[in-house]
């Protein structure tokens, strides 16, 4: 794997599965050679570790916010989350929104209180469920319409989508529009922003692409033309949207589930993070003392174990260079792939026992493995715990990949090639950070103040499951029941069309106070 990653020239992206993506445009996904040198030098310097300071920020604004939806304004409500991936999906959109293009966007929960009038700008044609003048759908529903739906965007351009006989058809035919037009209205705002030197502080993608298009500096006048084009903005945001959207909701909504399956292990992550935060208020929290802490415990063990079960994008396409075969080594023996030939990097890699830590002595059977179980002490090594991480850094000559490790010195370090949530090499994901800043920012709020069961309102009410003896047999068998259930989903109903979600069914959950557990049993 780790060969192929590497050598970009002789094992370049397959740019024909990549068409879809170009629905606003070219961008870093879908480009190879001296395009895709050029989109990265255009996306590269709003990933950097300046920025990540705002991701933690809003991250963690916006964490509070999902808690509010799912215990009640007092904190105390315990209702099941009938659709966790739903609210994990709009926590994800709302952070990407703010700091990657200074749109920060109001829960539905939480429109027209004093903390929305607080937190946002009001009058934003972004802000509120009312589409603005000249908009059908708000930017809510546009860009989650968009997401949930892109499927249909690979069978044909919006204007055919909407005279579909189907409404899902015609809806994101709108949302694709609709999407556009908000847009385009940001670009036009940002790029007056950037002129009168009135740019925000949020990732700034917009105000990157004009200042390096020659529109500011009078290139256009003097009749040269700009390395750069508004559909080179408009599609890389869209790509980025994408990948800082769904790829991260997954990742904590998945966490969130097996955490709730492993009592041990979320006990564990709750006292780390007591370890690690105590009782502050979240308002205290910094990114410069607070996520090196994060990063280096038991909350990162829980990201790595869930993104080495569950990677959001399950296999990774290369393709060998046409009219020239290409050689690789493996456990000493030489392999050739002819020209042109396919080539899928399989995540099933994760599960391969030689790379990866089995239990500890006295935990099952002899040379027994347990790559198929979620158990995130597995990352946690004896070595001293940082309190710094490695920066990611971006190299603009050579532009190779993010610098950074995928996991902290003080945690288990995989073998190269072995490991690849973010793939690997040259392409590697370039919001890396941005997604690991993001969701330990989330775990962190969550079980500071709770704990996460599984909801078992199938098999029992909550009046029956109060009259049973806390801890006794009967609670144990409804609850073994709800995990049964959530088991088989794991294994059966999850699939794939750009990144692995839960299809057709969900995963109900509870938020609990910390020490009002109805399920934990040691």
């Amino acid at each position: 794997i780790t060969q192929i990653t590497t050598r970009r020239n002789d094992f370049p992206k397959p740019l024909e599965m990549y068409k879809n993506l170009d629905i606003y445009g070219k961008n870093l996904v879908s480009t190879e050679g001296a395009a895709w040198r050029k989109h990265r030098k255009l996306t590269a310097p709003s990933f950097g570790e300046r920025n990540n300071e705002l991701v933690f920020i809003e991250s963690l604004h916006h964490a509070q916010s999902l808690l509010t939806l799912w215990t009640g304004p007092s904190g105390s409500a315990s209702e099941t989350i009938k659709d966790p991936a739903m609210d994990t999906m709009r926590f994800a959109l709302f952070v990407i929104s703010r700091a990657g293009f200074d749109v920060r966007v109001v829960w539905p929960h939480e429109e027209g209180t004093e903390s929305a009038s607080k937190n946002a700008d009001v009058d934003s044609m972004f802000v509120g469920s009312t589409p603005p003048e000249g908009h059908v759908m708000n930017y809510r529903a546009a860009i989650s319409t968009l997401l949930e739906n892109i499927m249909w965007t690979q069978m044909a351009p919006p204007k055919y989508l909407m005279r579909s006989p189907f409404e899902v058809h015609r809806k994101t035919g709108t949302a694709v529009i609709e999407w556009g037009k908000y847009m385009d209205e940001l670009y036009e705002s940002k790029k007056k922003a950037v002129a009168t030197g009135h740019a925000g502080q949020g990732m700034d993608l917009f105000g990157a692409l004009i200042k390096g298009s020659g529109i500011l500096d009078g290139a256009s006048s003097q009749g040269k033309k700009s390395d750069f084009e508004k559909s080179d903005l408009l599609g890389n945001a869209f790509v980025i949207m994408l990948a800082g959207h769904e790829t991260t909701a997954n990742t904590l909504h998945f966490s969130l589930v097996y955490l709730a399956l492993n009592w041990g292990s979320q006990k564990r992550l709750q006292e780390d993070i007591d370890n690690c935060l105590g009782s502050r208020s979240v308002n205290s929290w910094t990114y410069e003392e607070d996520f090196p802490r994060l990063f280096n415990g038991m909350a990162a063990a829980v990201m790595n174990e869930t993104l080495r079960l569950l990677q959001p994008i399950i296999n990774i396409p290369k393709s060998v260079t046409p009219g020239q075969a290409q050689s690789f080594t493996m456990d000493g023996a030489t392999y050739t792939l002819p020209a042109a030939a396919s080539v899928l990097l399989c995540c099933s890699v994760h599960k391969n026992p030689r790379y990866w830590p089995g239990p500890p002595d006295g935990e099952g059977k002899e040379g027994q493995d347990d790559v198929d179980r979620f158990r995130p002490e597995r990352w946690l090594s004896n070595t001293k715990p940082n309190t710094k991480f490695e920066d990611t850094k971006y190299d603009d000559e050579d532009l190779r990949g993010p610098s950074g490790e995928d996991t902290s010195a003080s945690l288990f370090r995989p073998v190269k090639g072995s490991y690849i949530p973010f793939s690997d090499g040259y392409r590697s994901c370039i919001g890396r950070r941005f997604a690991q800043v993001e969701i330990l920012a989330a775990l962190a709020v969550i079980f500071q103040r709770y704990s996460v069961e599984l909801a078992v309102d199938q098999f029992a009410n909550d009046e029956e499951i109060n009259d049973m003896p806390k801890g006794g047999r009967q609670r144990r068998e409804v609850w073994q029941k709800a995990a049964d259930r959530a088991d088989g989903l794991l294994g059966n109903a999850l699939a794939s069309i750009i990144t692995l979600q839960l299809r057709g069914h969900t995963i109900p959950l509870r938020m609990v106070p910390r020490g009002q557990e109805r399920f934990a049993f040691e």
